[in-house]
């Protein structure tokens, strides 16, 4: 409790106050476990990326492209055609980010992903307005 006086009189008032501590005490813990628990990795689909030393971004604060070498390619966790990619991607790009704020997008190609389709993707991907890419790699 906290004691105070007003302005002349000597007597003691009691001013209630809520103790905050506890409950940030709770906050931390809750966001100490959802910074665990959080992080969901989005390499489901097998690839044989290249390696780097240097590969340090993370993906997840992005919007992952993902091409295979049949020709199709992932959007996060969207399957579409090489055909199909510019207008989905462009809708799903132009929704990303509030006041305009777009989201990192990450690429990500097999070595035997046909290197006329890497080209093609990032065409598309200059089209649609992307300026902030990665290229995704393994750490050697």
């Amino acid at each position: 409790m906290k004691f105070s006086s007003f302005h002349s009189s000597d007597d003691l008032q009691q001013m209630p106050e809520i103790n905050v501590v506890p409950l940030i005490d709770v906050f931390l813990v809750l966001l100490v476990i959802f910074m665990i628990t959080a992080p969901v990795i989005k390499t489901a689909i097998e690839m044989g990326l290249p390696s780097a030393q240097t590969a340090t971004a993370d993906p997840s604060q992005g919007i992952t492209v993902k091409i295979l070498p049949d020709g199709t390619v992932w959007i996060d966790d969207e399957r579409v055609s090489i055909r199909a990619f510019p207008e989905r991607f462009r809708d799903i790009y132009s929704n990303t980010g509030p006041g305009g704020n777009f989201r990192p997008v990450f690429l990500a190609a097999g070595e035997e992903v046909p290197y006329g389709d890497v080209v093609t993707i990032l065409d598309e991907l200059r089209v649609a307005g992307v300026e902030d890419l990665g290229l995704l790699t393994q750490k050697e």
